[in-house]
């Protein structure tokens, strides 16, 4: 199964729901950063957290 990559996004909501979702911060070959997730379950889940605003700050 081919991994999802999608453009990253230096929103730190963003990080959190891709954090949160399973996801990771993965490069390119000429070295640009990007979204990554193992699975369509990932990025679902990723999808539905930035819908939904689910994020909270842990501290």
């Amino acid at each position: 199964m081919q991994p999802i990559i999608i453009c990253f996004s230096s929103n730190p909501a963003d990080q959190k729901c891709l954090g949160k979702a399973g996801g990771s911060i993965s490069f390119t070959a000429c070295g640009l950063p990007v979204f990554r997730f193992d699975n369509r379950l990932q990025y679902e889940r990723y999808i539905r957290l930035k819908k939904n605003g689910d994020v909270h700050d842990e501290s």
